[in-house]
């Protein structure tokens, strides 16, 4: 009976909500307090070029390293998919009739999975070390259109409860999009952004990082820029800045997927060269074909004040000390996704503490008016007149000039900068 009061109030409260981020809000808040999980996910599928993707667009109790790599996802990569894609079996004992997937003991699952065919496990709640997980497909009529993913670092969390949350998952869908279309695609799209590009770097002991950025409007003209920050202890921190080719959705997607298969392999890897190597492995395999990605890693050796840099198809960083700005010298490799058996070859340089290095994708150096661009001497420029003691105000000072330099009648890109300061 309590149940049923449950599902009646979060439908009524579903019903009435004024906006679209106020229902997908209260669908991931109430779910959580209904089961009492950990962390709750709402995906919505999106299509591009044939391809579908899980976007998020509302989360609560989840930690940001997870939202960040859960954030955008092709339907095909894992159980989220399956179930967004209504390609659920009832007779395995972790589907149920109405196509949610539940386990109890996740930690059991990759042996309990069919051998008979190919089941993609992307394996990112594994890593989280979750054991409870529930997805349930959200429904607009007869149609499948997202899914709500339950987590718990316990086991034995999902039993009947999932039911009434299913059944409030079968008319969250109706409402959701029924909401304003520009409004929907609005918190899609910073959800998207903030995987890609967070605007606040993870803080790390011995350097200082700024980043800034500035990106689409709209969902056609969104980018493929990402970067990631990894801390590997004693070895240092590892920075990576990639540009994945095209725009739209589907070149985000990309971008998120590339970024994800790029940080799995950062602590594996004995060496920068070793490590874009294994990345352009795995980025050969899941990527389209014709597509590629410029990135540039460097590895920043605080104990032993050095900065190691290997391209594949990105711009050098400029290496800013006692007021002179230079671009670093170091081998250009091609991008990744693109050859096989690629040989990468890396450079050093020492570091000393007050310098800064920047990092930019070329969509600075291509901000364009009439028949010039803003080029390396525009970023040259800027960081002239800038002070590198603050790296979020110097990372800005590029990006913001590159913007106004830019013809706003003609086409742009995205422009991210990152500035690494060692202190």
């Amino acid at each position: 009976m309590q149940q049923l009061q449950d599902l009646t109030q979060i439908i009524e409260r579903l019903t009435l909500a004024g906006s679209f981020k106020e229902a997908s809000n209260l669908l991931v808040e109430w779910a959580r307090e209904f089961t009492g999980c950990q962390s709750t996910i709402l995906r919505l599928v999106m299509d591009s070029q044939g391809e579908a993707w899980m976007a998020g667009c509302a989360t609560n109790g989840a930690s940001e390293s997870f939202v960040r790599d859960e954030g955008l996802m092709p339907v095909s990569d894992c159980l989220c998919g399956r179930v967004s894609s209504g390609n659920t079996d009832p007779s395995l004992p972790f589907f149920t009739e109405r196509g949610a997937f539940v386990c109890n003991r996740m930690s059991s699952l990759p042996d309990e999975l069919p051998q008979t065919e190919d089941w993609s496990l992307r394996g990112r709640c594994l890593a989280e070390e979750y054991e409870s997980v529930a997805i349930c497909p959200v429904r607009s009529k007869d149609d499948i259109v997202g899914s709500l993913h339950l987590a718990d670092f316990r086991p034995g969390v999902f039993n009947d409860n999932i039911e009434v949350v299913e059944a409030a998952c079968r008319v969250a869908g109706t409402v959701l999009l029924g909401l304003r279309d520009e409004e929907r695609d609005k918190s899609l799209l910073e959800t998207i952004q903030t995987a890609l590009m967070p605007p606040v770097p993870p803080s790390i002991e011995g350097v200082s990082i700024g980043v800034s950025f500035s990106s689409a409007t709209e969902m056609a003209r969104l980018g493929g820029d990402f970067y990631d920050v990894i801390d590997l202890g004693a070895r240092g921190v590892l920075i990576v800045v990639g540009d994945v080719c095209g725009k739209g959705l589907q070149a985000a997607g990309m971008a998120a997927q590339a970024r994800y298969a790029i940080g799995a392999r950062a602590t594996q890897a004995t060496g920068l060269a070793s490590f874009l190597a294994s990345a352009n492995k795995e980025l050969l395999r899941i990527l389209p074909a014709e597509s590629f990605v410029a990135a540039v890693a460097c590895l920043i050796d605080i104990q032993n004040k050095k900065v190691h840099v290997c391209l594949a198809g990105h711009p050098s960083p400029i290496h800013f000390a006692s007021g002179c700005s230079t671009e670093m010298e170091a081998p250009h490799n091609p991008p990744l996704g693109f050859f096989a058996n690629i040989q990468f070859h890396e450079a050093s340089a020492d570091l000393h503490a007050g310098d800064t290095l920047l990092i930019y994708t070329d969509g600075v150096t291509d901000s364009r008016r009439d028949s010039s661009t803003f080029g390396v001497d525009g970023i040259l420029r800027a960081l002239d007149g800038a002070s590198q003691q603050d790296t979020e105000r110097l990372s800005r000072a590029v990006c913001q000039q590159a913007t106004e330099f830019h013809d706003q009648s003609l086409a742009g890109d995205d422009r991210l900068v990152m500035a690494i300061r060692i202190d």
